[in-house]
């Protein structure tokens, strides 16, 4: 038996998955838009993010690392002694990877 509240409870995580699926999007855009500057722009901008992650607090990186995976592995294959053909293919292996997470969540917060 459904109470009262449960119907409004639903909408709500409704709304909660739109704009965390949102917020997600937006996020990962911003961010590879960046990433693809930096290669354009100035490369060695890449290498002092590199730098900067290393010298984070272990937990702290952990924490990026896991947050932001697809920007910190390909940072990683960036700085990976890889032939460019090998980064390039790395590089367009995590857009692909992001944009199929993005449109899972997307389908996630459709399908409730």
């Amino acid at each position: 038996m459904m109470s009262a509240a449960e119907p409004g409870a639903h909408r709500w995580a409704g709304w909660l998955e739109w704009i965390l699926t949102l917020y997600a999007n937006v996020t990962f855009l911003v961010l590879w838009v960046g990433l693809a500057i930096a290669l354009i722009v100035d490369q060695e901008w890449l290498d002092r993010l590199w730098l900067w992650l290393q010298d984070l607090p272990r937990v702290l990186e952990i924490i990026v690392w896991v947050v932001f995976l697809p920007i910190t592995v390909t940072l990683w294959i960036w700085q990976s002694s890889w032939p460019t053909l090998g980064r390039v293919a790395g590089f367009a292996g995590m857009i692909a990877w992001t944009l199929l997470a993005l449109s899972s969540l997307r389908r996630l917060g459709r399908s409730n």
